[in-house]
């Protein structure tokens, strides 16, 4: 199970390193489509917004994913820190 979870975050890094500017790009697109929209194309001016809405979650779920996995890796290492210093060493 661990390495599957470092295999995704190994995946999630890489989308973010080689592609984090086409999801920024994306959105940007999408954005400047509702800016300009006129007041009659609101279906398209809504569907602009759900794509990039849906494009920034996609990409904060990434981050977020590293982000706790990172964190989660820090607080296991603290613990193991701990564990040591209590039962560790002892000369």
């Amino acid at each position: 199970m661990t390495d599957d979870r470092e295999q995704q975050i190994r995946r999630a890094r890489e989308v973010l390193s080689d592609a984090g500017w086409l999801f920024d790009d994306f959105v940007n697109n999408e954005m400047r489509k509702v800016l300009v929209s006129q007041p009659e194309e609101r279906d398209a001016r809504e569907e602009a917004w759900r794509r990039a809405r849906v494009a920034t979650e996609m990409k904060a779920g990434l981050e977020s994913l590293i982000e706790t996995y990172e964190a989660d890796a820090r607080l296991k290492e603290r613990r193991e820190q701990q564990k040591e210093g209590r039962h560790g060493r002892r000369d």
